[in-house]
């Protein structure tokens, strides 16, 4: 059994925990959960059937859970603040916030620290695909890669770039890109929106080389991701509309799906299929 450590009560988290608890992901066994937000920790807590430790202070958790494995499902400020520290504390961590690697000093620090303590860093794919391919299509060179998001302006509009552009999010009547840029600044303009463009960026050239564009669309009910990329291989395209959380709308069912896959595979003795 995988003793796994949760960082993260929301609606992700939630969902991550459900699994694990109804054996979804088996041979795992969640034994603890950390959030800042107490009474969203406890609610989860009394949702499971095998009840973990829920610790309000994140080095009792750290030191006193008996986690192996830590999944974050909170924020790019949890990982920037809590990942050195797990891993350097012997435990391999999952990484849901994945915008928050695009800071290349952060990613140094924990690749340094995976590395030193033989320790691993698992990152889900998310709500999109063919990053694979993208890997793959990277050992011979990869010339340009562009990742268009649309987003119902419901899924964006708490985001600090939506809000600086779009003065009245009610009278956004037609499809407006409201960011056009690269990877590295568009995890800081959407900090809860384009992780996407960050597994992207990590799994091909880079976040300063990866266009990304974001679309505000109130016509559209799914979170819709387009990934075209080009090199030495020839040209790939790959479309995916993603039904959105029911619980939360920024990010996509597919995504949580993703992590819960990434868990399994971990925990499980199967054949692995492309990761």
């Amino acid at each position: 059994m995988v003793r796994v450590g949760l960082i993260g009560c929301g609606a992700i988290g939630t969902m991550l925990a459900k699994a694990i608890d109804d054996g979804t992901v088996a041979n795992t066994d969640l034994v603890a959960v950390f959030d800042i937000y107490a009474e969203q920790m406890e609610d989860l807590v009394k949702k499971l059937k095998h009840r973990p430790k829920a610790y309000r202070e994140f080095e009792k958790f750290l030191k006193e859970s008996g986690a192996e494995l830590v999944a974050e499902a909170a924020s790019q400020e949890a990982v920037k603040q809590y990942a050195e520290k797990i891993i350097v504390s012997g435990k391999d961590i999952m990484i849901m916030s994945v915008g928050a690697l695009l800071d290349e000093e952060l990613l140094k620090k924990i690749k340094t620290a995976a590395e030193r303590e033989e320790r691993q860093v698992l990152v889900p794919s998310g709500a999109i695909g063919g990053l694979d391919a993208v890997k793959a299509a990277k050992l011979g060179g990869v010339d340009r890669v562009v990742l268009t998001t649309r987003k119902h302006p419901d899924s964006l509009k708490d985001s600090p770039h939506f809000q600086r552009v779009v003065k009245d999010p009610e009278g956004l009547r037609d499809a407006r890109v409201i960011f056009e840029g690269a990877a590295d600044e568009a995890v800081k303009a959407f900090p809860a929106n384009v992780n996407v463009s960050a597994a992207l960026s990590l799994a091909g050239i880079g976040g300063a080389n990866t266009v990304v564009r974001v679309v505000a669309d109130p016509s559209v009910t799914r979170n819709i991701h387009e990934i075209e990329v080009e090199g030495s291989f020839g040209r790939m395209k790959v479309l995916l509309e993603n039904i959105r959380h029911p619980a939360n709308p920024k990010t996509s069912y597919l995504a949580v799906l993703s992590a819960i896959e990434t868990l399994r595979s971990r925990a499980s003795r199967e054949i692995r299929i492309g990761t």
